[in-house]
């Protein structure tokens, strides 16, 4: 009984304080809010992204503990956050999806899967593993990678760690900091969100926690091409480089965006079976992807011409991914994958949330980018691209020998249209050939002046610097260019001089392309055959373009 009886005077105690700490609060608000900043932070949240916090994140829920107001990162996350307006989903909700873009999704979510350890398992593993590289002396600009930026220092500092570890094939490592495991899965999406460029790592990811969460490994994996990553990258990079070729010709921002969509518009074939279809790769050097892969591609090229351009993950019925892009006035959505269709068109290109809502949802780390309202690029372009209207000037357009006031029609007998029997200028028509049969491939034309060469490429955009200048400069071009394209029905250009342009036809006759870049090209894409029909352009000032019609199986 006298347990009881002091178990009861506790109990009463206890309420007694209860009674006096909430008649104190009713009295003193300041004393309410100091509490309520204890726990949870000054604006009713506790800081940055990586906050602990269990809840999903999804559009218009406070679950990562940034503003909920808002959905602005805090204020010392490195980005001007009085330049950003909020994103605020049309009600979350997704309508009505065009029959056209049905399904054509495939985003797989970063995932995570651990295993828990006993307390002795725990200190074992410490034991036995290290951090890998820190990537403690790593940098990352707010405005190209805003998810580094939404997270809080701990977790930056674990973003960097996993960067570096990536980047050094490192498969399992410690933490860098005590995180817990939601921390790491915010840290894994930021990641992924803001680096293309590892494309070679798969994002699942497994880990080792505590019963209290604590994580104590991490476990990375990579597809199989990590195993050549040298011979990877340099495939993956000429196929970029293709394209940001293409379009450093053009000189503002949106008309290089507008290249770059156009020519993933040629080069990608959406494939829901396609290998590696989160990565950058399955679309750059595969030529066959889901929207990750698109999105993750036109981002990575967008991020080499210095244009801010995120990833951007949501719903569109099922999972899906797009981009956003920083132009002039403001940010757009873009959703390259949605405008691969049959035919092609600008229906998802440069659009504002408005024009986005009830097709495309954000979710998670992406409900804290900013909010498209941009109108000085959107609905700029007619509903096809220009290359399938006809516009013979269009990079992605081969040149017709009619309807152009640019094309010679000398060059009109020169045109292949066999692709078995390549073009052979100097055999078939040596009496306007002066140098025929000398063996250098030089021509008798004078050459002009630096001025008027310059000016006459500037009447297509182009400068004396886009041209090859050498037979091996061309066959790499060639190679490079070609890989980009993949399988199917492409086409492509040089800019060469006319010298160049008659040893070409030359090499043609004689089959030297095959060991010059095709053979070469054929294997990195995994085709086996390739027909070509070649066309020539007369720019002036002794530049001609060879456009390439290519069918590759």
């Amino acid at each position: 009984m006298g347990f009881l009886k002091k178990l009861g005077y506790g109990l009463l105690a206890v309420l007694a304080a209860v009674c006096i700490f909430v008649l104190l609060c009713a009295l003193n608000p300041n004393l309410t809010q100091g509490l309520s900043e204890i726990l949870y932070g000054k604006d009713g949240n506790s800081g940055l992204i990586g906050s602990n916090t269990s809840e999903e994140v999804t559009a218009g829920s406070p679950a990562l503990h940034t503003p909920a107001e808002t959905g602005i990162p805090a204020a010392d996350s490195g980005i001007d956050v009085s330049s950003l307006i909020p994103y605020t989903p049309y009600n979350g909700t997704i309508t009505t999806i065009p029959d056209n873009v049905l399904g054509r999704n495939g985003y797989m979510p970063v995932s995570g899967t651990g295993q828990e350890l006993s307390e002795s398992q725990a200190k074992e593993t410490e034991e036995s593993i290290d951090n890998g590289s820190d990537g403690s002396g790593l940098e990352f600009d707010p405005e190209m990678y805003p998810y580094y930026a939404m997270l809080d220092t701990t977790c930056q500092e674990l973003y960097k760690q996993i960067y570096a570890n990536a980047c050094d094939l490192v498969s399992s490592f410690a933490p860098c900091k005590i995180v817990n495991t939601d921390q790491v899965q915010y840290t894994f999406e930021a990641v992924f969100a803001d680096h293309p460029e590892l494309f070679y790592v798969q994002t699942a990811y497994t880990e080792k926690y505590t019963s209290d969460r604590k994580v104590v490994e991490i476990d990375m994996a990579y597809y199989t091409i990590a195993n050549d990553l040298e011979n990877a990258k340099a495939s993956f990079e000429s196929a970029a480089t293709a394209i940001e070729e293409g379009a450093r010709q053009y000189p503002d921002d949106y008309s290089k965006e507008k290249y770059v969509h156009d020519a993933l518009l040629q080069t990608v074939v959406y494939d829901s079976a396609a290998p590696m279809d989160q990565s950058a790769y399955s679309a750059l050097v595969n030529g066959r992807s889901v929207c990750a892969g698109y999105a993750r591609a036109f981002q990575y090229i967008m991020q080499n011409l210095g244009i801010p351009t995120y990833y951007c993950a949501g719903s569109s019925g099922e999972d899906h991914a797009w981009n956003i892009v920083k132009l002039g006035d403001g940010y757009y959505n873009v959703d390259v994958t949605w405008d691969d269709t049959d035919p092609s068109s600008y229906d998802y290109f440069n659009k504002t949330d408005g024009d986005y809502a009830g097709t495309h949802v954000r979710k998670s780390l992406s409900v804290y980018l900013p909010a498209c309202t941009g109108t000085q690029y959107r609905n700029l372009e007619s509903s096809s691209p220009e290359g399938e209207e006809g516009d013979e000037n269009s990079p992605t357009e081969p040149v017709s020998d009619t309807g152009s006031e640019h094309y010679d029609p000398y060059f009109d007998p020169y045109i292949n249209n066999d692709p078995q029997t390549p073009l052979d200028y100097e055999a078939e028509h040596p009496e306007l050939n002066p140098t025929a049969g000398t063996g250098n491939g030089s021509s008798a034309s004078p050459s002009p002046s630096a001025s008027n060469a310059a000016a006459q490429l500037a009447v297509y955009g182009l400068k004396e610097s886009d041209a090859v200048t050498t037979l091996q400069d061309y066959y790499n071009d060639c190679k490079v260019q070609l890989v980009s394209c993949g399988m199917g029905d492409h086409c492509f250009y040089n800019v060469v001089p006319e010298s160049l342009f008659r040893t070409i036809e030359s090499e043609y006759g004689k089959g030297n392309h095959l060991s010059g870049y095709m053979n070469s090209a054929l294997k990195t894409i995994g085709a086996s055959n390739c027909n070509i029909v070649l066309q020539a352009e007369r720019l002036g000032g002794g530049y001609y373009r060879v456009w390439h019609n290519v069918y590759v199986w």
